[in-house]
C-alpha cells in the first residue's frame, strides 16, 4: 500500500490491486467507502468461488478501481477470456515513479494493451488528478472498454448534483431492496419506481436500497456530492467516458454485502449497459487502438469550498477540479 499527501488531502493506493485507491482523506473525513471486512475471504487468499463475478466481489472492500480492458460481464474477445470488470483491477502493477504527492504505475492485460496511471495531488489544494494512457503493444488493432469505479461513503440524505440527461434502469432484478423499475427509463434526477411513481435519485435514500442505472450520453463530465459538512466532486474526460454507471448498495443483502454496505458510486464509463466488451463491440461503443497507438484520459477528485446548502448552485467542475457556480 502506497501513501501520497500534499498536507491538504491524502490518498492510499494499492499497487497490488491495479492501483486501486483505498482511501481519500481530508482531516478525519474519509470520502470513499472503506470496509475492513474479514469475510468473505478473498479469492486471492483462498480458492476460486467458481465465478468471475464472485471472485471479483470477494476482493471488494470499497475504494476506487479502474475497469479495464473490460467492464461488466465476463466474455471472450479475440479468443481471450476477459473476467468480470476486467483483469487490471486485480493485477499487480509495476511502480514507474513514486514521490510524496505523485505516483505512476503500469501493467499489461490479457489483451496486448498496457495501461499507465498517474495519481497527482495538486500542491496546497484538496485535488487529485488522475491521468491514464493505454498503449497497444501489438501489430494488430485491439478493442477495449474502460471506466472508473469510485465508491463514495455518502451519508444518507446527502444531495447529488450532476447535469440532467437520460437514465436507463438496468434490466436485471437486484433483489427485494431494488426500488427502481428494471428496464425503465427517465431523465435525471428521476427514475420510475415499481408502482407508477418517480424516485428522486439526487438524494441518497434513508432506507436500504439496491440500484443500478445508466445516466447515458452526458453533455458534461462532472458530479458534485454532499459529504457531511463538505461538498466533494469528480470531473472527467467526457470523450473518453460519455456515460455514468450509477450504483447504490445501501444495506444490500447477499454476497458480499450481508447488510454491511453503504455505497453510492458514480462511475464514468465509455459504454452502457454493463454487458462487457463483446457487446460493446457489437453496439459500436468500444475503443480501438491501432498498432503502437495510445489513448489517454483524465479524471479529477476535489473538495469544494461551496457550502452544502449551495450544492445545487454548482454548474460545472473543470479539468483542474475547480467548482463553478451559477
Amino acid at each position: 500500500m502506497l501513501s501520497l499527501s500534499n498536507r491538504v488531502i491524502s490518498i492510499k493506493v494499492d499497487e497490488d490491486l491495479g492501483g486501486e485507491i483505498r482511501s481519500i482523506k481530508m482531516g478525519k473525513s474519509e470520502f470513499l467507502a472503506d470496509f475492513d471486512w474479514l469475510s468473505p475471504i478473498q479469492n486471492s487468499r483462498s480458492s476460486s468461488y467458481g465465478s468471475a463475478i464472485l471472485n471479483w466481489l470477494s476482493e471488494y472492500r470499497g475504494g476506487w478501481q479502474v475497469l479495464f480492458p473490460n467492464a461488466g460481464n465476463e466474455n471472450t474477445v479475440m479468443g481471450v477470456p476477459l473476467p468480470f470488470h476486467g483483469e487490471f483491477g486485480r493485477t499487480q502493477t509495476t511502480i514507474v515513479s513514486k514521490k510524496k504527492s505523485e505516483l505512476i504505475i503500469k501493467a499489461g492485460t490479457r489483451l496486448p494493451l498496457v495501461l499507465t496511471r498517474t495519481y497527482k495531488l495538486i500542491p496546497n489544494k484538496p485535488t487529485l488528478l488522475i491521468k491514464q494512457s493505454v498503449t497497444n503493444e501489438s501489430d494488430s488493432t485491439i478493442p477495449f472498454i474502460w471506466g472508473e469505479h469510485p465508491a463514495f461513503s455518502l451519508p444518507r440524505g446527502s444531495k447529488i448534483n450532476l447535469p440532467a440527461g437520460p437514465i436507463l434502469v438496468d434490466s436485471n432484478e437486484m433483489g427485494e431492496l431494488q426500488d427502481v423499475k428494471p428496464g425503465s427509463s427517465g431523465t435525471w434526477p428521476f427514475a420510475p419506481d415499481r408502482v407508477g411513481g418517480q424516485i428522486d435519485l439526487s438524494v441518497v435514500p434513508n432506507e436500504n436500497v439496491e440500484r443500478l442505472c445508466y445516466i447515458h450520453d452526458r453533455p458534461e463530465g462532472w458530479a458534485a456530492m454532499q459529504h457531511g459538512k463538505k461538498v466533494i466532486g469528480i470531473s472527467w474526460d467526457v470523450e473518453a467516458f460519455p456515460h455514468i454507471w450509477f450504483w447504490q448498495e445501501i444495506g444490500g443483502k447477499g454476497f458480499p454485502w450481508f447488510g454491511r454496505s453503504e455505497i453510492t458510486a458514480i462511475e464514468p464509463a465509455c459504454s452502457w449497459p454493463s454487458f462487457g466488451l463483446e457487446e460493446a463491440i457489437k453496439s459500436g461503443q468500444a475503443f480501438y487502438l491501432k498498432p503502437g497507438e495510445v489513448k489517454s484520459a483524465w479524471t479529477t477528485f476535489s473538495v469544494s469550498s461551496v457550502a452544502t446548502k449551495d450544492i445545487m448552485k454548482i454548474k460545472s467542475i473543470d479539468s483542474k477540479g475547480i467548482f463553478h457556480t451559477k
